[in-house]
C-alpha cells in the first residue's frame, strides 16, 4: 500500500517562519545545483585537458536553453498547482500533475534527439572556436541524453513546492550531487576519460534524480499523487494551465536565448574570455541561484495565499522579502568580490582566464542586490496569476536590451566590459517595469476578492 504523505499549507501561521520553511530548502537546493556544476568544473579544469573548461561552458549554454524553458514552465505551473492546493481542489491538482508528467517525458525525448543531431550546427551558430568545437560537441551530445531526466525532476520539484514540500527535492538532489562527485573522480581522474567522463557522470546522476522524484510522487497522499497512466485534465483546463505555464517557460527561454546570443559576442574574444565567463558563472551562482530560488519559493507561497484569499499575507511577504534580499545579498556580494582572487584559483592557474573572471566579478556582483529585488517581484507577480508580464519584462530587459547593447557597442568598444555593463543596466531597467505592475496587480486582486 502506498505511503500517505501530505503537503503543507502556507495560508496560516506567522509569515516569517512559514516563508522561511518554504524558502530555505529551495535555497539549499539551488546551492547544491551550483555545487553539482562546480564539481564538474573543478575536475574538468584540472584533469580534463586543454580547452575543457571552455567546451563545458559553451555546451552547457546550449543545454540551458531547453532546461531553463522547463524550469520556467514548471514555475508557472507551480502558481496554478499552489492555488489549487490552497483551495483544497485535490482532484484537479492530481489531473494537472498527471498530464504534465506525460508532456515533459514526450518533450524531453524529442529535444534530446534534436540536440544530438544538430550539435555541430548549434555550436557553429555561437561562433565557437575551432579548437573547442570537438570537445564541446561530444560533451553536448552525451549530456543531451539526460534532458528528459532533468525535465522530469524540475516539474516534479515544482509540484512538490506547490504543496509545501521543499525538503524532499533537496534530499534527492544531495544524493545526486554525491553520486556525480564520486563518478567524476572515477571516470575523469581514475579512468582518465577527460571531458567525456565528466559528461557520463553527469548523465548517470541526472537519471538517478529523475527516478527518485518520480517514485516519491507516486507515493504521495492518494488525493493528489502522481499516476502517470491516470486521468488527465480536460482539453479546456489543460489549455488554460498551459496559458499560464508557457509564458513562464518563455521568460526563461528569453533569458537563455539572450545568453546564447551574447555568448557569440564573448566567443569572439577567444578561449580565455570564454573560460573566464564560465568561472564567473560558477562564482556568480553562489548569489544568483539562491535569489532565483527565493523567487520560486515566493511563487508557491503567494499562490497558496491567493487561493485562500489572504492578500494581507501577500503584502507582508513582499515587504519582508525585500528586507531579506538587502540583508543577505549585499554582504555576500562584498565577500565574494574580495575573496574572488583566491576562489577563482581553485579552478585554474591560467592568468588570462583569471583576469577575465575577476573583471566580471568586480563589474557585476556589487549590483546584484537589484537582481534579488527583481526576483521578489517576479515571483510575487507570477504567484498572483500573471505570468505574461514577467515574460514581457524578460524579453525587453534581458533579451532585446542586452543583445542590442552588446552588438551595438562592441564594434566601437571591443572589450568584455561592454558585456558586464549590459547585465547591470538591465537589472535597473527591469526593476522600473516590475514595481508598477506589482502595485497594479495587488490592487486588482484585492478588489476582486
Amino acid at each position: 500500500m502506498p505511503a500517505r504523505m501530505s503537503g503543507k499549507h502556507a495560508e496560516n501561521g506567522p509569515i516569517a517562519p512559514v516563508l522561511f520553511s518554504f524558502a530555505l530548502p529551495v535555497l539549499l537546493l539551488q546551492l547544491l545545483q551550483e555545487l553539482f556544476n562546480i564539481t564538474d568544473c573543478m575536475v574538468v579544469g584540472h584533469f580534463g585537458g586543454d580547452h575543457a573548461l571552455a567546451a563545458t561552458g559553451v555546451a552547457g549554454l546550449v543545454l540551458s536553453i531547453l532546461i531553463n524553458f522547463f524550469i520556467g514552465f514548471s514555475s508557472g505551473i507551480s502558481s496554478v498547482a499552489s492555488r489549487l492546493f490552497g483551495q483544497c481542489s485535490y482532484r484537479e491538482l492530481q489531473r494537472t500533475v498527471n498530464v504534465l508528467f506525460r508532456l515533459v517525458v514526450a518533450a524531453g525525448i524529442v529535444f534530446s534527439v534534436l540536440v544530438i543531431t544538430t550539435a555541430d550546427t548549434l555550436l557553429s551558430l555561437m561562433h565557437s572556436p575551432s579548437e573547442v568545437m570537438p570537445h564541446a560537441a561530444m560533451y553536448l551530445r552525451i549530456c543531451a541524453c539526460g534532458l528528459t531526466a532533468q525535465m522530469i525532476y524540475n516539474v516534479g520539484a515544482a509540484f512538490l513546492r506547490s504543496i509545501g514540500n521543499t525538503q524532499t527535492p533537496l534530499c534527492f538532489y544531495l544524493a545526486s550531487v554525491l553520486c556525480n562527485l564520486l563518478l567524476d573522480v572515477l571516470f575523469v581522474i581514475v579512468f582518465k576519460r577527460g571531458i567525456a567522463g565528466a559528461a557520463v557522470a553527469t548523465l548517470i546522476s541526472q537519471w538517478l534524480l529523475a527516478l527518485l522524484i518520480t517514485g516519491y510522487m507516486t507515493r504521495l497522499d492518494s488525493a493528489y499523487a502522481l499516476n502517470p497512466l491516470g486521468e488527465g485534465l480536460a482539453m479546456g483546463a489543460l489549455v488554460k494551465d498551459l496559458a499560464i505555464g508557457i509564458p513562464s517557460g518563455m521568460q526563461a527561454l528569453f533569458m537563455s536565448i539572450s545568453s546564447f546570443l551574447i555568448q557569440s559576442c564573448i566567443n569572439r574574444f577567444g578561449p580565455s574570455a570564454i573560460a573566464g565567463m564560465t568561472l564567473f558563472a560558477k562564482l556568480e551562482g553562489v548569489i544568483y541561484l539562491p535569489t532565483f530560488a527565493y523567487g520560486i519559493a515566493i511563487t508557491s507561497f503567494v499562490g497558496q495565499n491567493l487561493g485562500a484569499g489572504r492578500i494581507d499575507r501577500i503584502r507582508e511577504t513582499v515587504r519582508l522579502s525585500l528586507k531579506i534580499m538587502a540583508a543577505v545579498i549585499i554582504p555576500m556580494s562584498l565577500v565574494l568580490s574580495v575573496a574572488s582572487p583566491v576562489l577563482l584559483r581553485l579552478f585554474t592557474k591560467d592568468e588570462a582566464i583569471l583576469f577575465n573572471a575577476r573583471e566580471a566579478v568586480l563589474f557585476t556582483l556589487p549590483f546584484y542586490v537589484v537582481y534579488g529585488i527583481n526576483q521578489v517581484f517576479l515571483g510575487t507577480i507570477k504567484g498572483l496569476g500573471d505570468t505574461t508580464w514577467p515574460m514581457f519584462c524578460t524579453l525587453v530587459c534581458y533579451s532585446l536590451f542586452r543583445v542590442l547593447w552588446c552588438h551595438l557597442l562592441i564594434p566601437t568598444h571591443p572589450t568584455m566590459r561592454v558585456v558586464y555593463s549590459s547585465y547591470v543596466v538591465s537589472f535597473f531597467l527591469m526593476l522600473g517595469m516590475l514595481v508598477p505592475m506589482y502595485m497594479r496587480r495587488i490592487r486588482t486582486v484585492s478588489r476582486n476578492l
